[in-house]
């Protein structure tokens, strides 16, 4: 699933097949998800979901690469790469995107030149958002 030359490797947590979250998680480093997050993920790093992992939320990460299931929206500062068996319903916002056949996108995805530029987007996205319900 995963090839060697891809940013992913230095997985620093894992949340097991058979884990439930329901609550925000966040991280420093990079995490791998097996099991059912339900709410806000905000990771440093990157993200690796498995086949079996399920998203309800929002996430901010680095990287992520997407065996499973997110509910939500994706801001990724670099890549998102949606794997054959991957399911995203949500927007996306990042630098690149890659989908495998068999993958699922539904939802809008918008992309930036590079991962300052999508950075800076989210952050301003983000604080707008916060500006707007406070």
């Amino acid at each position: 699933m995963f090839k060697k030359d891809r940013p992913y490797q230095n997985i620093e947590s894992i949340i097991a097949a058979g884990v439930e979250i329901k609550g925000d998680v966040a991280a420093q480093g990079s995490i791998r998800v097996d099991g059912a997050v339900e709410g806000k993920l905000n990771l440093k790093g990157d993200l690796v979901l498995g086949e079996k992992a399920h998203i309800k939320g929002e996430i901010r990460v680095n990287n992520i690469i997407l065996a499973g299931k997110v509910e939500g929206t994706v801001h990724a500062g670099g890549r998102l790469e949606i794997t054959s068996t991957g399911q995203m319903n949500g927007d996306i916002i990042c630098s690149s995107i890659s989908i495998e056949e068999g993958g699922i996108l539904q939802g809008s995805s918008r992309m930036s030149m590079n991962k300052e530029k999508s950075e800076v987007f989210v952050n301003k996205r983000t604080q707008r958002q916060d500006s707007e319900k406070g």
